[in-house]
């Protein structure tokens, strides 16, 4: 025995106005709760995933999104490294700035340029100097001179304390 669909056996069928509604997400078109797509827009009734499997699979895009990025980093950044910076020497300039003399070796595998940093007393701060060197090939030992201009505020870098430390 066949039986006619009734709305609340059939979804899709034609939705009450005056009760509460979705809307389809092609079109705009009012469709009964819970159902994304009107007929129109979804004549095989396919049924949409949840809200769960979204967000599931967007959480697990972003993870697998960062580990890739992770294995990447590794693969870019191997052999590069450690550096070993030694200071050689320095002298006040008649601005205020200072003339550093130093030597940086690279401990790695690859040939890469140092991240530096001159401080006035080691330890790292806001006001510290920063910059890279030139490439430095592998068991290499460069020496380099970098003048730190004169600091903007009263406290300058004291020269009998400054420290150069590269990585």
């Amino acid at each position: 025995m066949f039986r006619s669909p009734t709305p609340a056996t059939d979804p899709y069928l034609p939705v009450d106005l005056q009760g509460a509604h979705d809307t389809c997400l092609k079109c705009g078109r009012p469709t009964p709760v819970g159902v994304s797509l009107c007929e129109r827009d979804n004549p095989g009734r396919i049924k949409s995933p949840s809200t769960t499997q979204v967000h599931g699979t967007i959480v697990i895009g972003v993870i697998v999104g960062f580990l890739l990025l992770l294995g990447l980093l590794r693969v870019g950044g191997a052999g590069v490294g450690p550096f070993h910076s030694t200071l050689q020497g320095y002298s006040s300039r008649p601005d205020g700035g200072v003339q550093v003399a130093f030597t940086v070796s690279n401990g790695g595998t690859r040939a890469a340029g140092a991240s530096c940093r001159i401080s006035a007393n080691g330890a790292p701060d806001f006001r510290d100097y920063f910059f890279f060197t030139s490439l430095i090939q592998p068991g290499e030992t460069r020496s380099f001179t970098e003048t730190v201009p004169p600091a903007p505020d009263a406290l300058a870098l004291a020269p009998v304390s400054l420290a150069v430390n590269c990585n």
